[in-house]
């Protein structure tokens, strides 16, 4: 016995499952919870919210407080869904964009009317309409945009989609049709702003080997992700893929583009133009479609129509919800229990925001020299002086001179005979100089050099003339632009004009980045009506802060279907509006955006093979948010000083400032 109990202590092993558990003296949580049945005995017993309150109305001050604010919240997530298209809101729109020229996007459309229960096209040309499609066992309504493949339709047609669907195509394994103008595409719709992104895939039509068929669709993939970052890509080869696409386009999350979310907007279902009776160049385009955006609008407030102009609005009245729309809310139900418009906005005289686009200058003729004056002046210099003055005038001058005289240390020559005689001695210095220089390149240069020297000359001759008469080509402007980047600091001018005439208006600087500049020192008149900013940050969180972007009265809210009257419409741009080329959208303004300011743009020329050389004040066209207009912009270099050196050209590669 006593080997066997020192042969068990020597072999104990520890226990893998540690010692036993104490057992549980209480009851469970379950348990408690089921014997109470959620009362709760000890009365002092506050919760962390009401920690700081200690009678019975503050806690029930705080739980109404904290019940409203959770109301508040659901009614804002509410109304947030109705506008980004879910429920009962306004449809997605979604865009094509066809960034192959071989992307066959009319296969895609014919899918999408094939399967639609309802179609209803916007215009003529059929490039914009609306459909009610079955996805997922539901009735779902989307609006569709095909543009061209050209940048001033693909630039409409994002920014008012919701869904962007970039179409590529590829003819092999290994190469996708993605050329020079693709690239331009992608370029110009991220310098915009993207929506959400949905890539799609069309495989070629003739047959591929299956490895050559996954290479493309791996390449495809890839340069989604490097160009879009788009997780989501769609391959287009069967039937199917049109009930995938829509599935993903009504499940995605939807992105906010920065300058579209706070403002109003309204891409126009159908348009009507109603011509004044008394000028029949003008009239009332009536606008139909829903009302998008964080705000409501209106009728007080401008409306920009893009590719236009700024308008006036008349009034805003609000549609019924067509009979397919799922079911809506009770107040929804009580505002669309009539089958016909309902006014729910009307421009009030006092309170419309007016046209006027410059910014009034009082007593702006004070300052300017008139004809008068100078008659005047030129009278009162010619009188005679008073007795006694003209002496004393003659001794100042003669103290001035003789002080001068003595400080030169000339002898019996006046200050003006000798500064007379230094320049004519520098005049024949300099050109005595310019001479042997000459002689000398005349003696060392070849006859070739000197054919080849004739030779530029002349093209760029040529070239600057052909550029005045607006007949000039690629390579002579590249030549320009050419001479402009190798000899920035030469201005060639024409023998006959006066240097100090050509350059008057231009003032020298001692030290470009020490030298003080007045940024209002020698403008024009016509400077004081364009319109300035204090403080531009504080101006635009206090309009963003009111209610109708800045301007008072009743607004129609966002998520509506509703119906604009915008007044003064030339008929020639209703007409063209009206045939549909382009898709109309109406923006809404906030208070000061009419107002003509300087802006200032960092710009950068496309790295393109076919890049046209850009000379300063040359006409432009401006895609900026939701506004398109020409301007003719004056080019400056990124300096880091506050003053910024003007170049006749923008330079390839180089980023630079163009102000308008």
């Amino acid at each position: 016995d006593r080997e066997r109990i020192t042969m068990a202590d020597a072999h104990h092993h520890r226990s893998l499952f540690g010692g036993k558990n104490k057992p549980f003296k209480g009851k469970s949580k379950g348990k408690v919870k089921r014997m109470t049945k959620g009362k709760v005995e000890d009365d002092d017993r506050v919760g962390v919210k009401s920690r700081n309150f200690r009678d019975a109305g503050s806690r029930k001050k705080q739980m109404r407080n904290f019940a409203k604010q959770l109301q508040k919240e659901r009614r804002t997530e509410l109304m947030r869904a109705k506008r980004i298209g879910s429920r009962d809101g306004p449809p997605r729109i979604i865009a094509f964009v066809p960034i192959s020229k071989s992307a066959n996007v009319s296969g895609i459309r014919t899918e999408i009317l094939r399967r639609a229960q309802t179609v209803q096209f916007f215009n003529e040309k059929k490039r914009q309409y609306s459909c009610e499609i079955e996805v997922d066992d539901r009735r779902r309504k989307y609006i569709f945009l095909d543009p061209n493949r050209d940048a001033v339709s693909v630039l409409d047609a994002a920014k008012a989609a919701d869904i962007l669907v970039p179409v590529i195509s590829f003819s092999s394994g290994n190469t996708l049709d993605v050329d020079g103008f693709s690239d331009h595409l992608i370029t110009i719709l991220k310098a915009q702003g993207l929506p959400t992104i949905i890539g799609a895939v069309i495989p070629p039509t003739k047959a591929l080997k299956p490895k050559a068929l996954k290479d493309g669709l791996k390449l495809s993939k890839r340069w989604f992700a490097s160009a879009l970052e788009s997780p989501k890509v769609v391959v287009m080869d069967k039937s199917e893929s049109v009930s995938m696409l829509l599935r993903n386009a009504a499940t995605a999350k939807l992105s906010e583009i920065a300058w579209r979310a706070p403002r109003p907007f309204l891409l126009a279902e159908s348009l009507e133009f109603k011509p004044d009776s008394t000028n029949g160049s003008t009239g009332i385009l009536v606008a139909t479609g829903y009302l998008r955006g964080d705000r409501g609008l209106s009728a007080n407030q401008l409306v920009h129509i893009t590719g236009s102009d700024d308008f006036q609005v008349q009034r805003i009245w609000e549609l019924p919800r067509s009979s397919s729309s799922a079911k809506s809310s009770k107040s929804d139900e009580k505002n669309s229990s009539s089958s016909e418009a309902r006014l729910v906005s009307e421009a009030k005289e006092g309170a419309r925001a007016s046209l006027t686009s410059l910014n009034p200058v009082e007593n702006a003729n004070e300052n300017v020299i008139t004809e008068e004056e100078l008659m005047d002046a030129e009278a009162a210099q010619n009188q005679p002086l008073p007795p006694g003055m003209e002496g004393v005038i003659q001794d100042v001058w003669k103290s001035i001179i003789s002080d001068d005289e003595d400080e030169g240390g000339a002898g019996g020559d006046t200050l003006f005979e000798r500064i007379r005689l230094q320049k004519e001695r520098e005049n024949a210095e300099s050109s005595g100089a310019l001479k042997a220089g000459m002689a000398m390149d005349a003696n060392v240069q070849d006859d070739e050099e000197d054919a080849t020297l004739a030779k530029l000359r002349s093209t760029m001759a040529d070239a600057k003339k052909k550029k005045e008469d607006g007949t000039v080509t690629l390579e002579e402007v590249q030549l320009l632009e050419k001479d402009e980047m190798e000899f920035p600091d030469e201005i060639e001018m024409h023998p006959d004009t006066v240097g100090r005439e050509r350059y008057a208006k231009y003032r020298g600087l001692k030290s470009f980045r020490m030298t003080e500049w007045d940024t209002k020192q020698n403008l024009p008149t016509e400077y004081g009506h364009i319109f300035q900013f204090q403080n531009f940050q504080a101006a635009k969180r206090r309009i963003l802060s009111e209610k109708g972007g800045g301007f008072a009265g009743a607004e129609a809210e966002s998520g509506r279907r509703v119906r604009i009257e915008v007044v003064g419409v030339p008929s020639a741009t209703a007409l063209d509006m009206c045939r549909g080329i382009r898709p109309v959208m109406l923006w809404g303004l906030f208070k000061y955006e009419r107002k003509v300011s300087v802006l200032h743009f960092l710009v950068k020329r496309h790295d393109n093979e076919d890049s046209f050389p850009l000379k300063a004040k040359d006409p432009m066209l401006f895609s900026v948010g939701f506004r398109r207009f020409e301007a003719r912009p004056l080019y400056s270099q990124d300096c880091k000083s506050n003053k910024f050196k003007t170049d006749r050209y923008l330079q390839l590669g180089v980023w630079g400032f163009a102000s308008v």
